[in-house]
């Protein structure tokens, strides 16, 4: 039989696997990671309604990203370009994350505090506003930076989509905090920045009317394919990296976006939509983020577009339970990205993010990296616990522990900046 080329079987990403050399005699081999059965069974008993058990995962097929909607397979990065990627990005504005508006507005930045000696003086911190006026109405919201003072040059920088709190001037000082280290960034040589999303457009159901979206609506309600919060945040994060890159300390080539759960399913799309993003990390962004959705292993998009109807566009949610039906997968997402960076980040005992399903998306996008004339990640089982995969323009950790975001995680994905931004 046949099989139609715009479909990708899972089995059949064998084909980009590679080789390395094997270990000395005598040398134990780590094992490549794998769920740990304990906790699978466990969570299989508290929630028997989502699977966790790598064999029930349902068989799939996913689309070829190098193949588009009307069967003709693209060979050059000259077709990717002007043709198959404006494709992806519109099936996924449509079935996905939404369409941004395309009103007119203007921009400007207002600097509300300032620390010149932070970190016994490595850096400078700045509190920031970002102003948005469209007519006679105006929509504000906050955001931090900080610039290492002993740089020789212009440097690359992060911005930090947080999706906890928001972090101002005095507390990034006073309290540090490893979901977003501060001086993690000044001593390995970057700037960064970070704003919360709530300020953007409220993170729940019923938060629309004080947000972004409705500010851009004039206070109509949604359409079904507009955007919705996660691309909200994605397009403040762009709002950010315009300011940065007034700035002459910072080369703004060579900025990475990057977020944690939902705020790491918001920075892979960011990097879709604005291609100034130099690289995407996102840290166990599961289902809607790096996770394969045809998977259906742990959130799902049924569970998820229920829980939070605000971070998708409505076509999404009609998805539930045929996952299958879906035009496009989670890798064409780190398709879209490509010939950029792109960081996935897991943890052990985040099942519900689904590890396998972001590693999985990884490997699936490798044959866009290699269309571009860019190395990726192709080997397709998985790293050992708490070691790092890079390949040219894709690396992939997984930790021990749950779900979070940590020093460990950032080190791992510094050491993976520093190969493409240094």
């Amino acid at each position: 039989m046949q099989r139609h080329p715009y479909l990708l079987p899972a089995a059949m990403l064998l084909a980009v696997m590679t080789f390395t050399a094997g270990p000395s005699i005598g040398q134990e081999t780590p094992s490549a990671w794998q769920a740990n059965a304990d906790l699978v069974e466990k969570l299989t008993r508290q929630r028997r309604e989502f699977n966790y058990v790598e064999s029930k995962v349902p068989k799939y097929t996913l689309p070829n990203p190098l193949l588009t909607r009307a069967g003709d397979l693209i060979r050059s990065p000259k077709q990717w370009n002007d043709s198959r990627r404006g494709e992806l990005l519109e099936l996924f504005r449509e079935h996905v994350y939404g369409r941004r508006p395309d009103t007119d507005y203007s921009l400007r930045f207002e600097q509300t505090s300032e620390e010149t000696q932070a970190f016994d003086g490595a850096a400078t911190g700045r509190g920031m506003k970002a102003i948005i006026q469209i007519g006679d109405r105006s929509f504000s919201f906050p955001f931090v930076v900080f610039l290492p003072n002993n740089a020789s040059g212009a440097t690359p920088a992060v911005i930090h989509i947080n999706n906890r709190y928001f972090v101002p001037l005095t507390t990034a000082l006073e309290k540090p905090d490893p979901f977003w280290p501060v001086k993690t960034f000044i001593d390995r040589g970057y700037a960064t920045a970070s704003f919360h999303t709530s300020d953007v457009d409220p993170d729940k159901k019923d938060g629309y009317a004080d947000g972004i979206r409705s500010f851009f609506a004039d206070g109509k309600p949604p359409e079904d394919t507009a955007w919705r919060s996660l691309s909200a945040w994605g397009w403040a994060a762009s709002r950010v990296l315009d300011h940065l890159a007034t700035i002459d300390s910072i080369d703004a080539s060579r900025v990475a976006v990057s977020g944690h759960s939902r705020g790491g399913k918001t920075s892979l799309w960011a990097a879709c939509e604005d291609q100034r993003f130099a690289i995407g990390y996102s840290n166990n962004s599961g289902c809607g983020g790096a996770a394969l959705s045809r998977r259906a292993y742990g959130e799902t998009v049924g569970r998820i577009t229920s829980s939070f109807p605000h971070w998708f566009c409505k076509p999404f949610s009609d998805y539930a339970g045929r996952e299958s039906d879906l035009p496009v997968d989670q890798h064409e997402v780190i398709a879209l990205i490509a010939p950029r960076g792109v960081y996935v980040a897991s943890a052990d005992e985040d099942l519900w993010a689904d590890p396998k399903g972001e590693y999985a998306s990884i490997v699936a996008a490798a044959p866009v990296f290699r269309l571009l004339g860019k190395d990726s990640i192709e080997t397709t089982t998985m790293p050992p616990l708490g070691q790092q995969r890079i390949n040219g323009q894709t690396g992939y950790h997984i930790r021990a522990g749950g779900h979070g975001l940590g020093e460990v995680d950032w080190n791992f994905f510094l050491d993976f900046a520093d190969t493409l931004l240094k």
